[in-house]
């Protein structure tokens, strides 16, 4: 017999069979590593770009709302300044159909004592020669008379008692306020 016909020893065969394993599991491990680290990296590159975008869309909701509030602002004093006229134009408008029945009148008229302003004294501060321009009024005793006591032209403080008269005629920039 030959040495190339000799049964090879059995420990060898078995000694052979655990180095080829060892080395399938070395080879299975390392593959292994090598995806759980490729999947790490690329978990952690997602990781960033997820944290980017978020910072992105709170910079951007940021932005928005700064602009939303600032467009509110804007919007709100428009309003505020339509609603300032608007009131004015009420008033005037109420003064002229003979609706005003409050303490205070600014615009030019003639005002019935008990239908369009409440009986008693009224009293203005003036102009004060801001306009330039000077207040008159007349006190009309009855409906039946035009003018009887005045009218008064005046740029100060000046006070009316309109107790048992039937109207005041206003003119000029002053504002007349009644008197508790």
């Amino acid at each position: 017999m030959n040495d190339e016909q000799l049964p090879a020893d059995p420990r060898k065969r078995r000694r052979m069979r655990n180095v080829l394993a060892v080395a399938a599991a070395v080879v299975v491990v390392g593959a292994l590593a090598g995806i759980a680290t490729i999947a790490l990296l690329r978990n952690a590159t997602l990781s960033s770009q997820v944290t980017a975008a978020d910072a992105r869309a709170a910079n951007a909701v940021s932005a928005a709302q700064a602009a939303a509030q600032k467009d509110f602002a804007a919007r709100n004093a428009a309003l505020s300044r339509e609603a300032a006229t608007l009131k004015g134009r009420s008033q005037v408008i109420a003064a002229e159909i003979g609706e005003l029945q409050a303490n205070t009148i600014r615009a030019d008229g003639l005002y019935v004592v008990g239908h369009d302003i409440k009986s008693g004294t009224w009293h203005t501060v003036g102009d004060g020669h801001v306009s330039g321009g000077l207040c008159r009024f007349a006190v009309i005793t009855s409906a039946n008379k035009v003018n009887n006591t005045g009218p008064t032209y005046f740029d100060g403080p000046w006070t009316v008692n309109l107790s048992g008269t039937y109207a005041l005629k206003i003119y000029g920039p002053c504002t007349w306020i009644r008197v508790p």
